[in-house]
């Protein structure tokens, strides 16, 4: 069901771009606070070229809504974006993965802060499902957020130490 990888867990979800009801095979993760640069805990949908759904700057507040098994967030306006070589329209990215409901229950909607990077969105919530999240990632991974960023790995020492011989 999930898989982790360094402070991020990768969770079983499907994510479908809409009005055309295209999936895509974007991988989806809870990120937590400190690990892997990682400012705040927040949600990743990781798939090359699904930044550009998020026109302007490095982000807006958007409404995201909790639909059954999953979340769905709704861009200001419909935009062209291209995936795999092809060309498709977007007004809301869906995706699904029960556990989402325990941060947005069903028929509920918020703002928050979608950003884009490289290779994908970013969700980064208000304080109560930033709560949620973290309860989640507690209880279902047995893993908190650090208060401040880990420090880098050791090999980038041991990688200095070898040009001084």
């Amino acid at each position: 069901m999930v898989k982790e990888i360094h402070g991020k867990f990768r969770l079983d979800a499907s994510t479908t771009l809409m009005p055309s009801k295209r999936k895509i095979d974007a991988k989806v993760y809870i990120h937590l606070k400190g690990y892997a640069r990682a400012r705040v805990s927040h949600i990743d949908v990781e798939k090359m070229g699904l930044g550009k759904v998020i026109r302007r700057g490095r982000g807006n507040f958007l409404e995201i809504r909790g639909i059954k098994n999953g979340l769905e967030v709704v861009l200001k306006e419909e935009c062209q974006i291209i995936l795999d070589g092809e060309n498709v329209a977007v007004s809301s990215v869906v995706t699904t993965c029960p556990l989402l409901n325990e941060i947005i229950e069903n028929e509920t909607s918020t703002r928050a802060w979608v950003g884009r990077k490289y290779d994908g969105i970013y969700i980064g919530f208000k304080k109560a499902e930033l709560e949620k999240l973290e309860k989640l990632a507690l209880e279902k991974f047995g893993i908190r957020p650090l208060t401040k960023l880990e420090k880098p790995p050791s090999t980038i020492k041991a990688l200095k130490g070898t040009r001084d011989k």
